[in-house]
């Protein structure tokens, strides 16, 4: 058998183009969300702040990989001093914690979104309980990440002979990945009763299918990664293994962005609507309020994009006056 190469350079390359471009494009997506969000329609609400938060931890992880990088990252421990090794695993103890905060922040993101399309009192209890459940989480992840070893320095001293003890880390590691994908398929079908139960078009049919298309990918990146987790944990050389791990972590968690901004940009790509929203937003400020003799949407808004469920018996609501027609309720501006 061929000997391993102490550094694989086409992962390592691979690790940090994919994930500076991945990270660029989620950049451009949440400047977008920013301005269509709080400038053009301003109707920013939570799941935009937690948006942002995610894209904020994410940069952080890609600084913090660069860093790491500097010390030594995918080469192979023989390549390494004491120092080195070190330093990898302060950052690498860095990232598990940046790396929860950013997929709390998206999946609570996305459930806020949820939120604000809910039509019945129990889909806003549904997505009440799983944000509480993601905080929970997230704060015992952080509790037992930052607890782990004691003394907390022992988790990255590579002297054998340090006192203290730590908790199986490998099954701590498996124990949050399993976690993770369960959350993921769970945020991923909580809406469908809801988005069956709404006459929707063809066209707003389209975007759900496609974000659920991209949240499904991001689901099985979430997999990948747990299969990333096993090779590093079983690896003789986890430093040179480590490059992988962090690749699909990177993946998961653009993606996961990508699908929590979709449905925030479709006004984008609905020019007409989005302008027509505009001037209802700016109708509606507090510095232009009057009286209107109109019926209001979901949650009160006067805005002519709202949702109708299938078995609303006012369907003479719809925008355009007709009730018969699955084109009369749009999806897009919440």
């Amino acid at each position: 058998m061929a000997a391993e190469e102490p550094v694989d350079y086409t992962q390592l390359t691979s690790l940090f183009v994919v994930s500076t471009v991945l990270t660029s494009i989620s950049t451009v997506l949440i400047i977008v969300r920013v301005w269509v969000r709080f400038f053009a329609l301003k109707k920013a609400s939570m799941d935009d702040y937690m948006a942002i938060s995610a894209l904020i931890f994410t940069i952080g992880y890609l600084v913090a990989l660069f860093v790491e990088k500097d010390n030594g990252l995918g080469y192979s421990m023989s390549m390494l001093t004491n120092d080195d090794m070190e330093s990898q695993l302060k950052i690498a103890f860095a990232v598990e914690i940046i790396y929860y905060f950013v997929i709390t922040s998206v999946k609570s993101s996305i459930v806020f979104m949820y939120d604000r399309f809910a039509i019945s009192v129990t889909f806003k209890r549904i997505c009440l309980y799983t944000n509480i459940f993601l905080l929970v989480f997230m704060v015992v992840y952080l509790i037992v990440t930052v607890m782990q070893c004691q003394p907390l320095q022992k988790a990255w001293n590579i002297s054998r002979y340090t006192p203290g003890s730590c908790i199986n880390v490998t099954a701590f590691f498996y124990f949050s990945a399993t976690i993770n994908i369960v959350l993921d398929v769970w945020i991923l079908v909580i809406p469908i009763p809801t988005v069956k139960s709404l006459h929707v078009s063809k066209g707003n049919r389209r975007v759900l299918f496609a974000i659920f298309g991209i949240a499904g990918f991001g689901t099985a990146c979430s997999c990948a990664r747990l299969y990333a987790i096993r090779a590093y944990t079983q690896a003789t050389d986890p430093f040179r293994h480590g490059v992988l791990l962090n690749l699909w972590s990177m993946v998961e968690i653009n993606i996961a962005i990508w699908c929590a901004c979709a449905p925030a940009l479709k006004p984008v790509f609905s020019p007409r609507r989005f302008i027509s929203s505009r001037k209802t937003s700016e109708q509606n400020s507090p510095e232009n309020s009057h009286p209107v003799n109109s019926r209001p949407g979901v949650h009160g808004s006067t805005s002519q994009s709202h949702i109708v469920p299938i078995h609303n018996s006012n369907r003479s609501s719809s925008p355009r006056g007709s009730t018969n027609s699955p084109q009369d309720v749009e999806l897009g501006l919440p």
